[in-house]
């Protein structure tokens, strides 16, 4: 039940006039009702600033709960904005009289991002070097080494450049000799001069110009008898086709005269000097 003010003044009168009491004379009931409710104000105010107080503080725990939330999602609020915004929550939050200050929150300390180290791309042990490809190498030349020897100086112990008189010095008389226009063509015996039957064609001038063996011959290079033109090619590269044989120099005054059957392999070999006249016996 809720008195006014003027019904407790009514009460306080009634009351100190009793004289059982005594006291009518010495307490004022308008001084009694005036303190209480001097009173009544300031614990209403207290009520209030407490209030205020404790809303400030929730206020500004919200507001710190959620600057830390957006600084997680990667969108936290610009650093004057959280100044400012602290600056305000603390002058609001002033204690009133009789309350105590809130305790100040410790800043949040955000963590920071680690960088993860860059992933090696180095495997290991040592690098390999990338298999190199070898080159498609061109087909072997086949070695023809049957039959007597054909040097690019003469057969034997025939030489180009021999003089008529030294030929026959050397392998004896020369057989079914002939001699047509400035040539002079015979036959050496097989023997110790030469391994086989052995045509020569000459002159007065130039000596033994051809010389043609009949048996089977070969080359140092491996070139003879059933050599195919790749290999002749392939031993001799400059040589020339010459209708059907393939003349191959070997020095700066011979060459091998090289004569090929249809399928293309070698039946022959003779050996002449460059730039001579007489025929090939």
């Amino acid at each position: 039940m809720n008195m006014s003010d003027e019904d407790v003044r009514q009460q306080l009168r009634e009351l100190f006039s009793d004289e059982r009491l005594g006291a009518g004379s010495t307490l004022n009931p308008e001084a009694i009702v005036a303190g209480a409710r001097r009173r009544r104000r300031r614990r209403q105010l207290m009520q209030t600033t407490t209030g205020m107080a404790a809303a400030v503080v929730m206020l500004g725990g919200g507001l710190t709960v959620f600057t830390i939330h957006d600084k997680d999602n990667g969108a936290a609020f610009p650093g004057g904005d959280q100044l400012t915004m602290g600056a305000a929550s603390s002058s609001l939050a002033q204690p009133g009289p009789g309350s105590s200050a809130p305790a100040a929150s410790a800043p949040v300390e955000q963590p920071n991002p680690t960088t993860a180290p860059p992933h090696s791309t180095a495997s290991d042990g040592p690098v390999k070097p990338p298999k190199s490809t070898a080159a498609t190498k061109p087909p072997t030349q086949r070695k023809v080494t049957s039959g007597s020897l054909l040097t690019s100086a003469g057969f034997g112990k025939l030489r180009l450049g021999m003089s008529e008189s030294e030929a026959e010095a050397t392998a004896g008389p020369l057989r079914a000799k002939e001699v047509r226009g400035t040539c002079t063509y015979g036959h050496a015996d097989e023997g110790a001069a030469v391994p086989v039957s052995t045509s020569v064609s000459l002159t007065e001038g130039d000596g033994i110009t051809v010389i043609n063996p009949a048996g089977t011959v070969h080359t140092p290079e491996g070139i003879g008898v059933g050599s195919t033109e790749a290999d002749i090619l392939a031993a001799y590269p400059g040589s020339t086709k010459d209708g059907s044989s393939y003349v191959a120099p070997v020095s700066a005054v011979s060459a091998y005269r090289i004569s090929v059957s249809d399928d293309g392999s070698a039946v022959s070999i003779l050996l002449t000097s460059i730039n001579q006249n007489c025929q090939f016996s």
